[in-house]
This record gives structure tokens, C-alpha cells and sequence, in this order.
């Protein structure tokens, strides 16, 4: 047998600590993120952008992916927070992807 490494012993732990909080033995810290429905997806747009292709290039989220959502389409947990952010602070995201350009 080899040697454990330490990378090893940390994938190991990690794995039992899961599966101690899977059969109830060890209560991890989580957080519950609501559902963002449709018509906050539409506010959030309309109080930034005239259009979905507005929306698209200040924020670089696809045109056709903002209609699915004000449509009723399920948004993912990153992208209601990127949401989240840009309706709290849009000049911060902007700026943010100026930067990574």
C-alpha cells in the first residue's frame, strides 16, 4: 500500500462528513434560496433595460435566456444570485465586466 497524502486524507474526511450529514449524524450549515419567479425576473429587466437585447448587452445574459425566464422557465440558484446582484447593484456588474473584458 502507499503512502496516504495529505490531499487524500482531506478528500477522505470530506467524504465522511458527508456522508455522516446524509444519515442524519451531523448537521451541516446550509441555505435555502427561494425561487425567483417570472414577473421579478421582468421587473429586475424593465427597471434596467428597455429589451431582453439591452438587458443581454449590458449584462451579458442571452436575450433568449431572459425571455425563457420571464416566461416561467426554472432559473438556477448561480443565476438568480447574478440577478440578485445586478438589480441591487447594476453599475458594480457593469463595471465588474468591463474590467474582465
Amino acid at each position: 500500500m502507499t503512502d496516504r497524502t495529505e490531499l487524500g486524507l482531506q478528500i477522505e474526511a470530506g467524504l465522511l462528513e458527508a456522508l455522516a450529514h446524509r444519515k442524519g449524524t451531523l448537521a451541516l450549515e446550509s441555505r435555502h434560496v427561494d425561487a425567483m419567479p417570472a414577473a421579478r425576473v421582468r421587473e429586475i429587466r424593465r427597471s434596467l433595460a428597455k429589451s431582453t437585447k439591452e438587458f443581454e448587452r449590458r449584462f451579458g445574459i442571452p436575450a433568449r435566456t431572459l425571455e425563457g425566464w420571464e416566461q416561467g422557465r426554472k432559473i438556477d440558484v448561480a443565476h438568480r444570485v447574478l440577478l440578485t446582484v445586478i438589480a441591487k447593484s447594476p453599475e458594480l456588474v457593469e463595471a465588474a465586466l468591463a474590467e474582465a473584458s
